[in-house]
């Protein structure tokens, strides 16, 4: 007999928030499974939307799709919180697993996203392709964690191939555009200049009015810096602030991007 062919799940997450009554609501949900959102929550007075994403289905498999769309209107203020680690699995046909993540920010809108961390198994293939059109007054908070495997299984740099492309637009005009991209195979990642003896890979992104009035030096000499984790913070034109660490134990790592995280969030 035949063994029927898997069907690539392709998740569709579209969510909207507006201002009502004191408080961001979310009006709008359109979900496919896997993905799903939880509903809005709120800490106290605080009319910031708290949402969660979940994946379903455990993680992407060779070939799976993921497409999120994010959009607040203006007043908004939402925070997204993953659920769980993004896990992609081995790719035995070839295929990438592609995830897309669309922002758009409206007018005096706040978003902040602290996602949790993104493991590319052994042999996986995997893109995400990160866009936030922000207006000149908005504001976000982005953080992204890449793992280098599952580290306690021995997976290091197994995986095919991992890419990550962000971009950052405030006002139609493009403010940042970076890219990750690990082929473990044909690159040595110990090598000088490469990641050297780091594992993992953190980032966090900060675009707001009030970026400028943040003093990049005194928060530089906050952080933690010492063998195997290494962070620098850039400052960049038009409101916009980009810190990046490198690092051989995760959870060193994730516990400072969450304090940094919680500091920068207090100052705008």
């Amino acid at each position: 007999m035949i063994k029927p062919s898997r069907v690539n799940h392709h998740g569709k997450l579209d969510i909207a928030f507006e201002p009502r009554r004191g408080y961001t609501r979310m009006p709008h949900v359109y979900q496919q499974p896997p993905l799903k959102a939880s509903r809005e929550l709120y800490e106290g007075k605080d009319p910031t939307a708290t949402v969660y994403i979940m994946e379903s289905s455990g993680g992407m498999v060779a070939g799976d799709r993921n497409d999120i769309t994010v959009k607040l209107a203006p007043d908004s203020q939402a925070r997204l919180v993953q659920q769980s680690a993004l896990k992609i699995y081995p790719s035995h046909t070839g295929d990438t697993c592609f995830l897309t993540i669309d922002v758009e920010l409206g007018e005096r809108s706040r978003l902040e996203w602290m996602p949790e961390v993104l493991i590319p198994f052994e042999d996986a293939k995997f893109q995400v392709d990160t866009t936030l059109r922000i207006a000149g007054d908005a504001t976000v908070i982005w953080g992204e964690i890449v793992a280098p495997g599952r580290e306690k299984r021995g997976e290091i740099f197994a995986y095919q191939s991992f890419r990550s492309n962000f971009k950052i637009l405030v006002e139609n005009e493009l403010l940042a555009f970076d890219t990750l991209h690990f082929s473990p195979r044909d690159v040595p990642f110990a090598s000088i200049g490469v990641l050297e003896e780091a594992m993992y890979v953190g980032s966090i992104w900060l675009v707001s009015p009030k970026a400028d009035d943040i003093d990049v030096r005194a928060l530089q000499e906050t952080l933690r810096v010492e063998k195997g984790l290494k962070a620098g913070i850039t400052r960049l034109e038009g409101n916009a602030i980009h810190c990046r660490w490198l690092a051989v134990d995760q959870w060193t790592m994730q516990e400072e991007m969450k304090r940094l995280y919680a500091q920068l969030a207090s100052m705008v």
